[in-house]
């Protein structure tokens, strides 16, 4: 009897289960509550479960937009420090109504309020980190001539958080299959992967929302789910919490892209 096809949360887990974690397929299969023959299919990465249509539904109405313009109404009332003068969620709704033209319910609005307001714990990034632990992965823009023409290029970059060894790939888009590709070659060089890679909120991992509010895209949850690596989202205003990949694309532009550009020039003319 074959394995039945799951989702990308699922299969994420069994390949996190059994190659961080050591757990046998009897055990994952125990854990899950799934089959060992679904275990077994999914297990070794070889089979993937989003070789299939997948279901296309309407986009979240709680954009990054909204989400950012809640936080800052919030932050308005921290500021002024006013306690019966603070934004309720019905007045955050009206608002996002009349100032953004939400067509979202107002129950949506006093979810998102409740749960920024911190009932549910605030994550955070760690600044110390283990052998292994992480990976600070950023964008970058240089200069060059490329056949005598001045061009622009995309630097991706990518920064392990306890080594600080570096990696550094040019490419002519910012776009998402370059995204995956430069994590796939970081991992390559690395000689590993990493248990967790830290990135900012850009579309081309994240969907909408922001740190632990992030949606992230579809593929990059099913690349992240076949390495068995966790995505980390920076908080609004959070550059320390990749800082390190943050210096190491100025260090990129001022030092590699610099040789270049002169050894080049020099030979133009």
């Amino acid at each position: 009897m074959k394995g039945v096809i799951i989702d990308v949360d699922i299969y994420q887990k069994i390949r996190e289960m059994s190659t961080i974690q050591g757990m046998s397929q009897r055990a994952i299969a125990k854990t899950l509550g799934i089959s060992r023959n679904t275990v077994k299919k999914y297990c070794d990465g070889d089979s993937v479960p989003w070789e299939r249509k997948e279901y296309n539904r309407k986009a979240d109405i709680l954009t990054d937009d909204v989400l950012k313009f809640i936080l800052h109404c919030l932050e308005e009332d921290k500021s002024e420090n006013i306690n019966k003068q603070q934004h309720t969620a019905r007045r955050i709704y009206q608002r996002l109504v009349t100032e953004k033209q939400f067509a979202g319910g107002e129950s949506t609005v006093r979810l998102a309020v409740k749960r920024i307001k911190g009932n549910i714990p605030k994550s955070f990034i760690p600044l110390e980190f283990d052998p292994g632990e992480a990976l600070q992965i950023d964008w970058g823009e240089a200069t060059v001539y490329l056949d005598g023409i001045k061009n622009k290029i995309n630097l991706f970059c990518a920064r392990l958080c306890f080594s600080c060894a570096i990696f550094v790939m040019a490419f002519k888009h910012q776009n998402e299959e370059s995204f995956l590709e430069g994590q796939q070659k970081a991992f390559e060089f690395f000689g590993g992967i990493p248990h967790k890679t830290i990135f900012d909120n850009a579309k081309v991992a994240v969907k909408e929302g922001f740190g632990q509010y992030a949606k992230i895209q579809n593929r990059y949850k099913a690349f992240s789910a076949h390495y068995a690596f966790q995505p980390l989202f920076c908080n609004i205003a959070s550059g320390n919490e990749k800082g390190l990949v943050e210096n190491l694309v100025g260090f990129s532009r001022r030092n590699f892209i610099m040789c270049t550009l002169v050894k080049t020039r020099n030979s133009i003319f």
